[in-house]
Parts: C-alpha cells; structure tokens; sequence
C-alpha cells in the first residue's frame, strides 16, 4: 500500500517525493504489479506508463500544463489518475478528468478506478457529472401524469406510464438508464430544468435524483465529465457562474477532439428544429395541445400558431437568399442575410404573454415552467438576432442542410479557439493535462498547442509498447488513380480493391471514406461480389446504427464494414474480428466548408501557407486515427490498405507514413481487372 503524501516542514509539498511514488507504484514490483496479480489485468511493465505518470505527477506538483501522447497500450488512464487522485487528496481540491466519448467514461468508472480504489493507498471519492436535463424530475413527471391531456397527444399515455415504472424503481434516475428513450417531447416535460427547480421547496426533494448526484459530486475528490459539460462550465465561468464545484486540476483526455467541441459552446447552431421544439411545448394547433392550452391562453396561443408559420418561412427564405444547394450542404454568410422576418417580434410577444400569466399564477408548478418556457424564447429570439446581425466579433457565419431530410440549421464559429482557451482554460486553472494518443504531426505537438492556445506547456511523447514491426503492415497497390481525379475515375477501381483485398484477409475489414457519396457508388459496385466470396457488408447509414452496426461486426463471420467519419476514431474491436483498415483516400477536410476556408484565409492573411499549416496537419492527425484502429492489443495482427498513391508519390507523403509507427510497406503490383497491364492511362 502506498502511503499519502504529506507536506514537509517548510509547507511545500516535496516534489521529488511524490514523483518517486509514481515510479515506485508503476515501476517493476510495485503496487500496480501487485494489484494485477489478483485481478482480471494482465501486468506488464510499460516503461511509457511510469515516464506519463511521473510527468503528470511533476506537473501537478510544481504547476503549468503539460501534453502527452500516449500511444494505443500505454494504459494512460491508470498513468493520470494515479498522481491526479494523490493531488486532490494532498491539496483537498477538486480534480475533474473531461473524456469525449461514453465508452471511456464507463472504462473509468466501472473498470480503472474501482481497480485502482485498493491501491493508491489514500481513500477518495469519485463522481461522474452529467448535465441536470439528464435526470427525471419527479415533481414535473407527476405534474405531467396529472396534464397529460393539455399537454400531450395520445402517444404521450403509454410512454408517461412507461417513464413512471422505470422512476419507481430506477437508483441512477438518468436518461443513460433507460433502455429506449422516450421521445423528445415527453422527455422535455419531465426532466429536470435550469430554472425550473424549486430546491429545498420542492415535495420530491428527498428522492431527487438530480440532487443526489450533486451531493455525491459535492463530496467527491474527483470528478469525471465529458468535454460537451467541461466547455459549458468554462463558457458560464466567463459570465461569473458555474455548472460544476471548484476544482483547480484538469485532464482533460480524448484531447484531439478540443478545438471542436471548444468551437461548438462557443459558436451558434439554431435549427428550426429548436424553435418548433420551443413552440411544441407552448401550443400545437393540429392537437390544440400545450402549457397554453392548461393556461386556457388564447391570446398567446394564437401567437404561437402565427410564429409556426413565420418559422418555416424565415428558414426556407434565409436558404433561398444564402443560396445552397444539394450539392453543397454549407453555404458561407459573408454578410448578414437581407431577411426580414418577424420572428423575433414574435418570440417577444409571446414572452410577455407568458410574463402576464407568470403574475397572475399561484400554482408554484406551473409558475416555474413559464418562467423557464421564457428564459428559453429570450435565449432564442437573442441567439437569432445575433445570427442574423452577425453580432460574434471573428466568427465565422453559414447555413448548413442537414439530415435526410436536409434542414437548415444557422451557424457560427470562432475563427480561432486558441485565444479564447488560453485565457479560460489554460489561463483559469494552476494544472491543465491533456493527453491523446493522436496530437504529433512530424514528430512534434506544436501544432496541436498553437491550435488550443496552450502556450506555455510542457509536451512529451511516450511511445507505445507494442511491436508494430511484428504486428502490422501496409499494403499500398501501385496502379490506383489519383482520388482527386473525381469519384467516377476513382470508384471503380476503388471498389476493386476493396474486394481483392477483402477476400485476401476474408473480410474481418474496416473500410474508411471521407465522402459519404464515394461510400454509396463503391458499395453499390462491390456489394454483389461480396456476396459471392460469403463476405457481409454492412455500410453506415443504411439502416443500422453505429452500435448495431459494431456489435453485428465484432461477432465476427467475414463482415466488410464501410465508415465515414465516426468510425475513425473512438471505435475500439481487439481481436482477429478486425484485421484489416483500408482507408480509401488520405483524409483532407473538404475545402470548400465555411469554417474550414475561414481559417485558411487567416493563415493567408498572416502570410503563411494554408496546406502546410493546416490541412495537411489536420489530414496527418486523422490519418493516424484511421490507422489507429487496426492494433489495439499486444496480440492484435493485421495489415492497412492505403488505395491512395499519393501516400506515396507526393512529397507531403512521407508526413504520413512518418506520423505512425515504423512497419514494413510493400508496394503491390496488384491492379484493379479492368486495368490490367503495364501502363494504366493515369501513370
């Protein structure tokens, strides 16, 4: 057991002490090693581990930020939560570590941290933080039950009923803990509410859910969050308020992903989706259902019919006047659109109405669902007219069509985000730790801090400890168009690939795509053939989901599974059920998005080269989380398919195949059948 650090006499925490203890605990023979004797963890000392964990500890300790990638089988979990558990002991301060996906979150909660309980030879308590409108409020449910009338279509009886079970019997009272979630609508109506939360005043008090979970966050060393909640905190940080307790260390892990969640809480996205959600709740004229319609408000309610129809039209005016089409989803907004439109007009009206029932109201209940029903149309008429005047200083504006069923949804980012977290984030706190296996381009990690604003900071790479030499190779066939020749030169033979090398390893296949339409035409090409070599394809977007789609390709049996973008990271299979990662084309974001050409005009403007500091970094650190996926344990094998020659023939190739793992590369002479023969047209 390993004792908790102590303060010397001087008062300062001894640093090299504490560093010690984490190459003590990590070191051959220490408590780590211990541990896993008696476990399901298998124990191998990882030299990259301990180097992480007493970086980390240093950090902690003496203060300043550090960046560290970790390559895949480091264990870098165990490498920070072992010297953050020890700092927020020692200092009776909060540490938060921010993850970007659920599946990590679940390996700390359920696996690496009861784990580690026994061993760090302190006691501790740890919390997981999600946001309040992910808990049932038992009050609002009741009150739901009791209008479910007024309030909802005759959908809403079963699924109210259904949500009454699960609250009589559920300990978490999260949405996390249903099986099938309830629809929006319903679940908007009984969750509980910013503003809408009585305290101590309310009758359900005692068995609130939500207020459970704050106590256990109030009593809890560390707490783990994802980055959404992190970057929510620090935005209401700027305006003096809080979403989580006090705490003065962060690691925030999954670190690739900051630059664009930091961009989603500072930038806007209003769809008509969120107006007709906020107008759903106050009055629907086909169901003559809603708050208004218990208010008995005529006046107000004959608003929000007319603002339906105002809706719809300001969208379908503002997609006409930016001009996008099916071909181009995002359009850019160089200006503010010349839109009059009565929406905001609109929402105000309706605002007073619901203030004029708010003084006349003696039902606490509904009191606190007006109020909150106003809060929230002040929030939208002031983000809409902020959108339409363009009133965020160097952001950049545009529509985006979305879904099947392409809505348009208004946009806005910051140019840049480094700035903005070099003073909240990096700026606001004495420890920031941010950690990725995935943050090096040409062997450096200045580009991933010059993007964040982490300046100072310390930055290491510890390597992996895997045996790629052993375990995986790279296939790159020779005679394969150019992708930037255009899809109908590229899909036929990259379809052929895909077969030939599918059948070679029979299937057990990632096949990666940066363009939804390529996915579709190869798929279309391949499919049949598939069929015939007894090999399955399963393809996003064509009826399962992500997870379906996973679970379906672990179970093994020869699956081909063809990915866009979320299928490049953050998708862990170990095993022979993946032994292939073909990558269609070297990752480069589309050029022509808004935010995308935003900063490659700032660069320009500074005078620099847009490709070399910025695309092709941005390609490089993608690249490597496609490849990523194929090696995931010490005993995983397997090969990865670049169908793009340019990895080899151009001389940004080599920042590639440089930013992975040194393997072995075999050139094949292999050739698609329709191009057989010494000289295919395009070399």
């Amino acid at each position: 057991m390993i004792a908790p650090m102590v303060d010397s006499n001087d008062g300062r925490s001894d640093i090299f002490d504490f560093e010690r203890r984490c190459a003590s605990f990590f070191g051959p023979g220490g408590a780590l090693a211990t541990g896993c004797k008696n476990s399901s963890f298998t124990y191998e000392h990882r030299p990259q581990q301990q180097a992480m964990a007493c970086a980390v500890a240093r950090t902690l300790e003496r203060g300043g930020h550090l960046a560290v990638e970790a390559g895949t089988g480091v264990g870098k979990s165990f490498a920070y939560l072992v010297p953050l558990i020890w700092h927020a002991v020692a200092r009776g301060r909060k540490a938060v570590v921010s993850t970007h996906t659920i599946s990590l979150q679940e390996q700390l909660l359920l696996k690496d941290i009861p784990f580690l309980r026994d061993l760090v030879g302190v006691s501790f308590e740890t919390a997981l933080m999600k946001g309040r409108s992910n808990y049932i409020c038992l009050r609002r449910l009741a009150r739901a039950e009791l209008m479910r009338r007024d309030l909802f279509g005759s959908v809403a009886e079963r699924e109210l009923h259904r949500l009454r079970l699960w609250a009589d019997r559920t300990a978490d009272g999260s949405l996390q803990d249903l099986k099938q979630p309830p629809p929006d609508e319903i679940w908007s109506a009984v969750c509980a509410e910013e503003g809408n939360c009585r305290g101590a005043r309310c009758p359900e008090f005692a068995h609130c859910h939500f207020m459970r979970a704050r106590r256990r966050t109030q009593a809890a060393d560390l707490l783990i969050v994802n980055h959404h909640l992190l970057f929510a905190d620090l935005a209401l940080r700027a305006q003096e308020a809080a979403l989580l307790p006090e705490y003065d260390a962060v690691v925030l892990d999954e670190a690739h992903q900051v630059e664009s969640v930091a961009s989603d809480h500072l930038g806007i996205r209003l769809s008509q989706y969120a107006f007709e959600h906020w107008m759903r709740r106050l009055y629907q004229p086909d169901t003559q259902k809603g708050l208004l319609a218990v208010l008995r408000d005529g006046l107000t309610a004959h608003e929000v019919t007319q603002m339906w129809d105002d809706v719809a039209w300001m969208f379908k005016e503002a997609r006409r006047l930016a001009g996008p089409d099916n071909d181009h989803s995002a359009h850019a907004i160089r200006h503010p659109l010349p839109l009059e439109t009565t929406v905001p007009q609109r929402i105000r009206a309706i605002c007073d109405g619901l203030y004029r029932q708010e003084s006349l109201q003696k039902d606490e209940d509904l009191l606190s669902e007006l109020r909150q029903a106003r809060r929230r149309g002040v929030e939208l008429r002031e983000t809409l007219e902020t959108f339409l005047k363009q009133g965020k200083a160097d952001h950049v504006y545009w529509l985006e069509l979305e879904g099947r069923n392409r809505q348009t949804v208004f946009y806005s980012a910051p140019i840049e985000v480094g700035s903005i977290l070099h003073e909240c984030l990096f700026g606001a706190f004495p420890s920031v730790i941010l950690t990725s296996a995935t943050m090096a381009v040409n062997g450096s990690l200045a580009y991933f801090r010059n993007r964040i604003g982490a300046d100072p900071c310390e930055e290491i790479q510890v390597g992996t400890p895997f045996d790629y030499v052993r375990q995986m190779r790279i296939w790159i066939p020779r005679a394969m168009p150019d992708p930037s020749e255009g899809e109908e030169i590229f899909a036929p033979p990259c379809a052929a690939a895909v077969r030939h090398f599918a059948r070679r390893t029979r299937g057990n296949a990632f096949v990666l795509f940066t363009s939804a339409s390529l996915m579709k035409r190869v798929a279309a090409l391949v499919r049949e053939g598939l069929r015939e070599d007894g090999l399955r394809l399963l393809v996003q977007n064509e009826g399962l989901g992500r997870r379906a789609m996973l679970e379906d390709f672990r179970g093994g049996g020869g699956a081909v599974l063809f990915g866009l973008d979320s299928f490049w990271m953050g998708v862990d299979v170990p095993g022979e059920a993946l032994s292939n990662v073909m990558i269609t084309r070297l990752p480069f974001a589309v050029p022509d998005h808004p935010l995308i050409q935003a900063r490659l005009e700032r660069i320009r403007e500074r005078g620099g080269d847009p490709f070399r500091e910025y695309s092709l970094p941005e390609a490089v650190i993608k690249f490597r989380q496609g490849v990523g996926r194929l090696i995931r344990s010490s005993t995983d094998t397997g090969v990865v398919v670049l169908l793009d020659r340019r990895v080899d023939t151009k001389w940004y190739g080599r920042w590639f195949l440089r930013s992975i793992p040194e393997v072995p590369v075999e050139i094949e002479d292999w050739a698609p059948p329709a191009i057989e023969g010494p000289s295919p047209p395009w070399e």
